[in-house]
């Protein structure tokens, strides 16, 4: 007769296996966990072999090796200030990126104030017209250095190349210049066409020899060369004057932010390859912008509102020797450069002066050095511009057939 208690004397039960089925899915989800692991050391591995072949033919400075650290501002926070130059210094068609420098001066220089802790970005703009006090500069590649003099502040790029350009914008605004970006026309040109043009709303036909530009009035989309002609354009426009100049950039900078974020540039392969080629082929940084501070920096970025970029013009005045130069209005010039390198708002009189209230000048005294530097002139200040110029605060997604600001009129942003 069969013992019904034998099993349950024979001590504790195996473990019993698990059903078919759960093995079957245990092993491909083993399977599955693994494959991704080595698709992304694979997708990595790509990334970073793309980013250094990129990087590889990319002029890079090393600005440590160039400017003294002593007589550089301080890093007060997490905040970075990259700083643009945009130069004459390249031929139509021409593609490589040169280092000499010889006879190259700053056609635009802006700097870029990114501010992790408020999601906010400021961009200053230089006006090219400006006398300022050059600080002393080691010569670079082919230039031959300066002694501080007083001059134009496009003259930096022509005394000592990039570090002198970034020298002189912390010498006079006291804001730690954290990466710079050298930037040719051809590199220009080739970032609109790469991510398909950037659509305008021209309020009146725009003509301007000199720089090609032949623009209808109404909404349009610009590619790279009209869009080239169109920041670059001055003596036909307005009054010739470098400020309607920077109020165009300003705005064309607007209207690429926005269309950048709208079309998803950064995700579309085939835009972002053509983005990344046409930088690296035609401009040059320093050598601390790496792969790993421009994913920090564009993780910033992200989040970032476009009403939460703003651009900003150096207040100044009309040069009372010198119908064509201006000069600094220092004290408000002074509160704006604080504010930046404190990473903190603008006062609230300031703020004020972006809406566009009527302030008198707040000048100090003119150098009395004599203030011909040696540099060609290029256009008249525009008659009957502010005496000095409000900081703009311009909006990115301001729109110039519906907010009524005319490119065309010259006047101080």
């Amino acid at each position: 007769m069969r013992d019904d208690t034998s099993s349950a004397d024979a001590g504790p039960e195996a473990p019993t296996a698990p059903p078919p089925v759960r093995r079957r899915w245990r092993r491909v989800l083993l399977w599955t966990a693994a494959g991704v692991a080595v698709l992304l050391v694979a997708g990595v591995g790509t990334a970073y072999g793309y980013y250094s072949f990129l990087r590889s033919g990319m002029v890079q400075h090393d600005l440590g090796a160039v400017l003294d650290e002593e007589d550089r501002p301080d890093r007060l926070n997490d905040a970075v200030n990259i700083l643009f130059m945009g130069t004459d210094g390249y031929e139509e068609g021409t593609t490589a990126y040169g280092r000499e420098f010889e006879g190259e001066r700053s056609d635009a220089l802006m700097l870029a104030h990114v501010s992790p802790d408020n999601d906010h970005v400021s961009v200053i703009s230089f006006p090219r017209d400006s006398l300022v006090m050059l600080p002393d500069c080691a010569p670079y590649g082919q230039t031959e250095g300066t002694s501080g003099y007083f001059g134009m502040i496009n003259a930096a790029m022509f005394h000592g190349g990039p570090p002198c350009v970034v020298r002189t914008v912390e010498s006079l605004t006291d804001i730690r210049v954290d990466h710079f970006v050298h930037l040719s026309f051809m590199s220009f040109r080739d970032v609109v066409d790469a991510i398909g043009g950037v659509e305008m709303c021209i309020p009146e036909p725009m003509r301007d020899e000199r720089s090609g530009l032949d623009l209808e009035a109404g909404q349009q989309v610009l590619d790279g060369d009209d869009a080239l002609s169109f920041v670059r354009a001055r003596y036909e426009i307005g009054n010739g004057g470098d400020i309607g100049r920077i109020d165009r950039q300003q705005m064309f900078l607007g209207a690429l932010a926005e269309q950048v974020s709208r079309r998803d540039v950064l995700t579309s392969p085939s835009r972002l390859n053509g983005l990344l080629s046409a930088v690296a082929d035609n401009s040059a940084t320093d050598q601390d912008l790496t792969l790993d501070r421009m994913l920090s920096i564009a993780v910033t970025l992200a989040d970032v509102e476009l009403s939460d970029i703003e651009f900003h013009t150096v207040p100044w005045y009309q040069a009372p020797y010198d119908p064509n130069r201006i000069l600094w209005d220092e004290v408000r010039a002074a509160e704006l450069f604080t504010a930046v390198r404190e990473d903190r708002s603008l006062p609230a009189h300031l703020a004020a002066d972006e809406a566009g209230a009527p302030r008198e000048p707040v000048e100090s005294a003119a150098p009395s050095a004599d203030p011909e530097s040696g540099v060609s002139g290029a256009g008249a200040i525009e008659e009957g511009a502010p005496s000095t110029a409000p900081f703009g605060g311009r909006d990115a997604t301001a729109d110039p057939c519906v907010d009524g600001l005319g490119f065309g009129t010259g006047q101080a942003s």
